[in-house]
């Protein structure tokens, strides 16, 4: 087999990233348009270059024959095919797996091997959309932000009335004060 391409096979993969190109921008035409601003370009880059990844994806594979490996019974069945036509069918499987279960962003799957019992989580997602791990680290920085707000109230001590009657009150030192409400009572009582 050949690594080096007919110019009617180079047309035909230039054509191919040029209209996946167009394909993606068209989808995603509001997200970088912004209109009455300037569009956001390198969210537009970005986009292209997703939608080249794949491209570049069947590419690195082609010439491999694999289409799928199934296993019943104790018996292996390996079926060929051209590696971008598997290369389409795993995409397919992940956006099916996304669109399966109702997931505008990503999917958890666990699996176990049936062989040893270990368990693995697979986890698709959606390219241009937050990670589990990204969503993890923006929920870790707002907890950070709320702690840091609330940590000027911290410095507050609870402080209880000596005579049980009055409610409590938070003072901003460790010494015991004089009950406030019980001060009011002996000024009133003095007048």
């Amino acid at each position: 087999m050949s690594t080096e391409l007919t110019e009617e096979q180079r047309e035909a993969r230039r054509t191919r990233a040029r209209d996946l190109i167009e394909e993606r921008l068209t989808e995603t035409w509001p997200a970088w348009r912004r209109p009455g601003r300037k569009p956001n370009l390198p969210l537009a880059a970005d986009i292209a270059l997703d939608a080249l990844g794949d491209l570049a994806a069947e590419i690195l594979v082609d010439g491999t024959m694999m289409r799928a490996l199934t296993i019943r019974d104790g018996v292996a069945t390996l079926e060929l095919a051209e590696a971008t036509e598997m290369v389409r069918i795993f995409a397919a499987g992940m956006r099916g797996a996304l669109d399966g279960h109702g997931a505008a962003n990503y999917v958890e799957m666990e699996m176990t091997d049936g062989s040893t019992g270990e368990g693995f989580t697979v986890t698709v997602r959606r390219r241009e959309r937050p990670t589990p791990h990204e969503f993890r680290l923006r929920a870790e920085a707002k907890a950070a932000e709320l702690e840091k707000q609330l940590a000027e109230y911290e410095v507050m001590n609870p402080q209880q009335c000596p005579a049980g009657k009055h409610a409590d009150w938070l003072v901003d030192s460790e010494h015991t004060h004089a009950c406030p409400w019980c001060r009011i009572e002996q000024l009133e009582a003095a007048t």
